[in-house]
C-alpha cells in the first residue's frame, strides 16, 4: 500500500439489505431453516443442577451450507479514512454501535479507533513497556456509555484504560497477573468481569472485580486447570447480551471439555454444551462457541506428522465445523458462505463471530480478488452483480482496508 496516497472527499460506506439477496438456487434458505431436513444430534442431559447439551460426532450428517444471511440482519462494507496515521493491516477488529476499533498486528502497532462510517478518530496509545504502553494485546472492549477504551495485554496485572482520543487514563488493577485473559467491563454498573487461563498457581479462573481493584466474588479453577505454558487458549465470544461465555481451548494435550456460561448472581461456571467425539486417542484439537440460537464448534482430524531438524512434529489435520440448534437438537456438518457477497464461502463459520457481530477486515487488494471471484459464480442475480461491479470500480489498491460487518439476528 501506497502511504502517502490520500483519499479527498467522502468515504465510501455500502450497504446490501438482507431484501437483496442474492436469488438464484439458493433463495430458499434465507427464509427456511437449514437444519430442518438434518438429523436430531444433541440431546439435554442433566449433569448436577445443570442442564447440558450434548452433541454426538457419530450422529452428524453431510455437509449443510448456510447463508450468512440466516444468522444477521445485514451487511454493511465500510471503507476506512485513507490517511497515514490511520492505516491498518488485515487484523481483528472490535465493534460497537458506533465505533470500529482495529487491532493491532504482529509485530505490534497501536490500536486504532473510527467511527461506523470509516472516520479515522485517534491512534489509541502507544506501543512500548512504559506506563499506559502496551505490546500484544489478547482482548478489547469499547464502553460508549463511559467513553471509554479497555485493552487487555497478552500478560498483565492490569487493564488498560484509554479515553475516546486515545490519550492513556488510570488502569484497572487485577491484583493477581493474567497470563492470558477476556474481560468485558459492565458499563452501567461500573464492574468488571474477568476470565483468565487457569495455571496450577492461579487463584480464580474467572472473577468479578470493581474497577479500583477489589475482588467481589471469584471461581476457583479447581478441575479446570491447565498446564503452566501458553499451549492453551481462553474464549469468550459474547454472542449474547448479559451472556459470559467460556471455553478453554487445550493444545498439549487435547482433554475432554465444555462450553461454560459465567453466572454472577449464583458465582458459577455453569456447563452448557459439550462434544462426544467418536473414540479417539488422543482427543482431537477442538473449540466451541455459542451464538443466540445455536452452538456451534469446530475440531481436528488425525493430526499430520512431520519430520524436522529436531524430531517429529504433529500438526491438527483438517478441521470440521459443526452447528447444532439450540431447541430441536438438530445438526450437522456446515459451510458459510456469504450470500450478501456473491455466495463466496466465509472460511473458520464456527469463529467468524464476536461480540454480536460477523465481521472481516480486508486489505482492498484482497478485496478486489474476491469480487472477482464472486463475480464467476453463474447462481448471482443481476442485481448482486452490479452491486459487486460498482464495488469494484470503486476500490483502488493503495485504499485503506474495508470492514465487512453484519450484526447477529436475536
Amino acid at each position: 500500500m501506497n502511504k502517502t496516497t490520500r483519499l479527498l472527499g467522502s468515504l465510501l460506506i455500502i450497504t446490501i439489505a438482507t431484501s437483496c439477496g442474492t436469488g438464484g438456487k439458493n433463495q430458499s434458505a434465507q427464509t427456511d431453516d437449514p437444519l430442518a431436513n438434518s438429523p436430531i444430534v444433541g440431546q439435554y442431559v442433566q449433569v448436577g443442577t445443570d442442564k447440558v447439551m450434548s452433541c454426538d460426532q457419530e450422529l452428524l450428517a453431510d455437509t449443510v451450507r448456510i447463508p450468512l444471511s440466516f444468522f444477521t440482519e445485514e451487511l454493511e462494507i465500510v471503507k476506512l479514512d485513507n490517511r497515514d496515521e490511520a492505516l491498518v493491516g488485515q487484523t481483528g477488529v472490535t465493534i460497537s454501535d458506533n465505533y470500529i476499533l482495529a487491532h493491532s498486528g504482529y509485530p505490534p502497532t497501536a490500536f486504532k479507533l473510527f467511527d461506523r462510517k470509516g472516520n479515522f478518530i485517534a491512534e489509541v496509545g502507544k506501543i512500548g513497556q512504559g506506563p499506559g504502553e502496551y505490546g500484544s494485546v489478547y482482548d478489547a472492549q469499547v464502553d460508549e456509555l463511559n467513553q471509554r477504551i479497555y485493552l487487555m495485554p497478552w500478560q498483565s496485572d492490569k487493564l488498560l484504560v484509554f479515553d475516546m482520543q486515545g490519550k492513556a487514563l488510570d488502569p484497572i488493577p487485577f491484583g493477581t497477573r493474567c497470563p492470558k485473559a477476556k474481560f468485558r467491563v459492565n458499563p452501567a454498573k461500573r464492574t468488571l468481569t474477568v476470565a483468565v487461563l487457569p495455571w496450577s498457581q492461579t487463584p480464580a479462573i474467572v472473577w468479578i472485580q470493581d474497577m479500583e481493584g477489589k475482588h467481589l466474588k471469584e471461581v476457583a479453577p479447581g478441575h479446570l486447570v491447565v498446564p503452566n505454558n501458553f499451549n492453551s487458549e481462553v474464549f469468550s465470544n459474547f454472542n449474547q447480551p448479559e451472556v459470559f461465555d467460556l471455553s478453554l481451548y487445550c493444545m498439549m494435550p487435547p482433554r475432554v471439555d465444555s462450553l461454560y456460561q459465567y453466572d454472577a448472581e449464583t458465582n458459577r461456571l455453569h456447563p452448557v454444551f459439550t462434544f462426544r467425539h467418536t473414540a479417539t486417542d488422543p482427543v482431537p484439537w477442538h473449540g466451541y462457541i455459542e451464538w443466540p440460537n445455536h452452538f456451534a464448534g469446530n475440531f481436528s482430524g488425525p493430526p499430520v506428522v512431520r519430520q524436522v531438524e529436531t524430531g517429529t512434529v504433529a500438526t491438527p489435520g483438517e478441521t470440521f465445523h459443526y452447528l447444532v440448534d439450540k431447541k430441536t437438537g438438530k445438526g450437522s456438518y456446515f459451510k458459510l458462505y456469504n450470500d450478501y457477497f456473491g455466495n463466496l464461502e466465509i472460511g473458520y463459520p464456527s469463529y467468524a463471530f464476536s461480540n454480536g457481530y460477523y465481521t472481516r477486515n480486508i486489505e482492498p487488494g484482497n478485496l478486489l480478488t474476491d469480487i472477482e471471484n464472486a463475480l464467476k459464480n453463474q447462481d448471482i442475480t443481476a442485481e448482486m452483480r452490479k452491486k459487486l461491479t460498482d464495488l469494484q470500480t470503486s476500490i483502488d489498491e493503495n485504499d485503506n482496508n474495508y470492514v465487512m460487518i453484519a450484526k447477529l439476528k436475536p
